[in-house]
């Protein structure tokens, strides 16, 4: 229990939030590694994942995102090591970034370590006003093309142990403004606005309950000057095989998800998520999001914990 007040103080802490433009995953507890750097080498085995995500079917030019995660562990050493590629198109703009991550884990007691991480990358960013159908012909906001490319990095905390994980992140401090590369005649440089970082508190909680795991967890993310949001989640394992449950997102959806163990190696996540406000109307059948995980061991090391977070 005084684990699990730890995290509920850590997930609980910030008051202040901000508007999002970065991608969401309903499967964020698998999605460590992309969300949070710190997360690469603390499985202790070479684990990846690719996901995809289908935002709002049924309305044009809605959300899609895709994403690689690869890490492991350097051996004989405290240190892990990542990669993470990131694809996230909205409407007429297309995100990409490319980011090498690192990590360095304290024991900070029996079973229990500190991570913290660093990444570092590059992020394009491509606007294309040519695909709007505009009432107006040579409408100059949609006349042609517009890319940027620039330097990115983020940093993270991770703390975890046998049956609790507690994380923080900003995955990303710079971000492009092609407002920003017209003023300055078409070039872009990269600054850092306090404003525009997203920073993401989350952790989760491992329980018996009968013949069944229960694993309660919750995330937020907070970017300032815009509504806080959160999603609070829990799922159960049956029979060491399938993982079922649900989550709330405060921006009124709601969750279904899953997961299946093929064996010690593979793992298959699908979610499907569904608006309660006026936006189920247009995004009519809902999200969908698929996703991949592997996890390798080459000298046959014990994968203790490995299917749980």
């Amino acid at each position: 229990m005084r684990y699990l007040l730890y995290i509920v103080l850590l997930v609980l802490l910030p008051i202040v939030a901000k508007g999002q433009d970065q991608a969401q995953y309903n499967h964020y507890i698998a999605n460590q590694g992309v969300l949070n750097p710190a997360y690469n080498g603390t499985r202790d085995v070479i684990s990846g994942l690719i996901i995809s995500r289908n935002q709002w079917l049924g309305m044009s030019d809605a959300p899609m995102n895709q994403a690689i995660n690869v890490h492991g562990p350097i051996e004989d050493t405290n240190l892990g090591v990542g990669v993470v590629l990131e694809n996230d198109r909205l409407g007429f703009t297309n995100n990409f970034n490319f980011m090498a991550a690192g990590s360095y884990k304290l024991e900070m007691g029996r079973r229990n370590f500190l991570s913290l991480g660093l990444q570092v990358g590059v992020s394009s960013n491509v606007y294309d006003g040519t695909q709007a159908i505009t009432v107006d012909y040579g409408d100059p906001l949609f006349d042609g093309k517009e890319s940027l490319i620039g330097f990115n990095f983020g940093v993270g905390a991770y703390y975890y142990g046998e049956n609790y994980f507690a994380g923080f992140s900003i995955p990303r401090f710079f971000k492009a403004n092609f407002d920003e590369a017209a003023e300055n005649e078409g070039t872009f440089k990269n600054t850092v606005s306090f404003e525009d970082l997203h920073s993401y508190w989350y952790g989760g909680y491992i329980f018996d309950w009968g013949e069944v795991k229960v694993k309660p967890t919750a995330l937020i993310r907070t970017v300032v000057g815009a509504p806080l949001t959160f999603d609070l989640s829990c799922n159960v394992l049956l029979n060491e095989r399938i993982w079922v449950g649900a989550s709330y997102r405060s921006i009124s959806e709601v969750v279904f998800l899953s997961e299946f163990i093929i064996n010690r190696q593979w793992s298959v996540r699908y979610s499907f998520d569904y608006s309660l406000s006026k936006l189920g109307r247009y995004g009519q059948y809902g999200s969908h999001e698929i996703g991949l995980q592997f996890d390798f061991s080459f000298n046959k090391r014990s994968m203790r914990s490995i299917r749980y977070f």
